[in-house]
């Protein structure tokens, strides 16, 4: 692959504010509706982060069933169950929200192509849902990737192509921040924490401060473990897990906020590299 056709740019119309929930996808007669990406002439407008967007991101789905989390139960079902509720408490705080998957349609889209919804939004936070049976309470993973950032003499930000799979690396401080906030809110209603680094996709792609959440059984002294099938343990972390966006959603408010949001060219040269990689 030469350099120039891995970095080979679009012109992408920039979508922001209420119209980035056209992307929402939902369950279509006989599979999907995916999402195509839209285009028009000359350089797109400047971007802002949408501090009240949220994109979730329930893994799996169709015949990818993801890891068994209990008898007959498997991960593509707790994670669209907790992507329900923590919709609807997101939009009970004020929130809108995209979503990658509202059903279990025969043909989920793939983890690129979630990728591609969630850089159209300009969210504030991009939420990777996962589930498993191994350990206790809430994992909470950022992305692998170093911090990359490019300035200039005089401190302003640069344009630097950014390849599709180190998209994040742009947005990594931002997401440990919002890791950060995450573990606070939890820990402070005693829901076990723990906070990780691991390649989880499309955490890599996402051009958003992004996280992947992890549900565990939720271990309980003398009891035994509250499954992640359980409506109240799903129900309690997607409560705190809003509280705590909330929280973000403060700190991106913040004289930061502007480094958190990617530049809408860089988000054009991403899904460019992307387009190049499907041709090859």
């Amino acid at each position: 692959m030469t350099t120039s056709r891995k970095y080979a740019a679009v012109l992408i119309a920039t979508l922001a504010g209420a119209a980035a929930a056209v992307y929402s996808v939902r369950a279509q007669p006989g599979g999907q509706q995916i999402p195509r990406p839209a285009t028009q002439p000359g350089a797109p407008a400047p971007s802002t982060m949408n501090h009240n967007l949220v994109v979730l991101d329930p893994a799996h789905g169709g015949p990818d069933t993801g890891g068994t989390v209990g008898d007959h139960v498997v991960e593509k079902d707790v994670t669209l169950a907790l992507a329900v509720r923590l919709r609807a408490a997101l939009n009970a705080a004020g929130f809108t929200v995209v979503s990658t998957r509202d059903a279990d349609g025969p043909d989920p889209l793939t983890t690129d192509q979630r990728a591609e919804v969630a850089n159209r939004t300009h969210a504030v936070a991009c939420i990777v849902l996962h589930a498993t049976a191994i350990g206790s309470g809430v994992h909470v993973y950022t992305s692998t990737l170093s911090s990359a950032s490019a300035q200039n003499a005089d401190g302003e930000s640069l344009f630097v192509p950014i390849p599709w799979d180190m998209a994040q690396a742009a947005s990594v401080d931002q997401s440990m921040r919002l890791a950060s906030d995450l573990k606070a809110a939890l820990s402070g209603e005693n829901l076990p924490v723990v906070l990780g680094r691991a390649p989880v996709r499309p955490l890599d792609n996402l051009m958003c401060p992004a996280v992947a959440i992890e549900l565990a059984p939720l271990a309980v002294a003398g009891v035994g473990a509250t499954p992640v099938t359980d409506a109240n343990y799903q129900q309690s972390v997607a409560g705190t897990v809003t509280a705590a966006l909330r929280t973000w959603r403060g700190h991106a408010d913040s004289a930061s906020a502007a480094e958190a949001s990617p530049d809408p060219r860089t988000v054009a040269q991403a899904n460019a590299a992307l387009a190049q990689k499907r041709q090859q």
